[in-house]
């Protein structure tokens, strides 16, 4: 097998020795040109276009990693999950160090039930001091370890609050972990940190409306409840809060 190893990358280097820079500088100007194509048309929602742009800037120059970057996205986004992975490795061996990539990557391995593989990859990211949003790589970490411990979970959300005080995300988390615990009055006060009269979501206002409840202020939990079958209809929460009363 070393032998075939050695004898793959002799013909690899080989072949890269038969462009001029003239060429290796077109094939490059043409596969940026259709990856840009390519996450455009993917912004559109026209995946099929999308695909083709990126594969032939793919075939333009094979080692562009942000073009396998976007296919990874693409295919995710359509369920290919198979497919999606392999442009994921495939992008992360042209460029091990994109942490963007990583992250990216470890949610995608976390929704494949690869926990332990994600979690690599989220510390790798948390240790980049180039990478501008550690707190997002942490919390991403914490809800992917969150069904196997929710101690080293709740480990991780603290850390994105470390970094950043006023993380909505993590808060959002802290606040689902601590309701979940049965530990109303934390819950309550990372609710209140998040503030939920900036912006909320169904869940959110749901695990509001039951921490009132429990908590014993039933006017705060109608508001809530009430909040959530008219800010969204058509959400599961608003069928369960529709004729509730606390």
């Amino acid at each position: 097998m070393r032998f075939a190893t050695v004898a793959v990358l002799t013909a690899l280097l080989a072949l890269a020795g038969c462009a001029t820079p003239a060429e290796r500088s077109e094939k490059l100007r043409l596969a940026q040109i259709n990856t840009q194509l390519g996450v455009n048309y993917a912004r559109e929602g026209q995946y099929e276009v999308a695909i083709e742009k990126l594969q032939a800037a793919v075939k333009a120059q094979s080692s562009y990693g942000p073009a396998h970057s976007a296919l990874a996205v693409i295919y995710q986004t359509r369920g290919e999950m198979d497919a999606a992975e392999k442009e994921y490795r495939r992008a992360l061996s042209l460029d091990g160090s994109d942490s963007t990539l990583k992250n990216n990557f470890g949610v995608f391995l976390c929704k494949r039930g690869k926990r332990d593989e994600a979690q690599r990859y989220f510390k790798q990211v948390v240790r980049d001091p180039r990478y501008l949003t550690p707190e997002e790589a942490w919390t991403n970490a914490g809800v992917c370890i969150k069904p196997k411990s929710t101690d080293e979970a709740e480990r991780d959300f603290r850390k994105a609050l470390q970094l950043r005080a006023s993380y909505r995300p993590a808060l959002a988390q802290m606040a689902l972990l601590s309701y979940e615990q049965q530990d109303f009055l934390r819950a309550r006060a990372f609710l209140q940190r998040y503030d939920l009269s900036i912006s909320a979501t169904p869940e959110l206002l749901g695990v509001a409306a039951r921490t009132e409840f429990a908590l014993g202020d039933k006017d705060g939990a109608r508001s809530y409840a009430q909040r959530i079958v008219r800010d969204f209809p058509e959400s599961k929460e608003a069928e369960q809060f529709a004729d509730w009363q606390p």
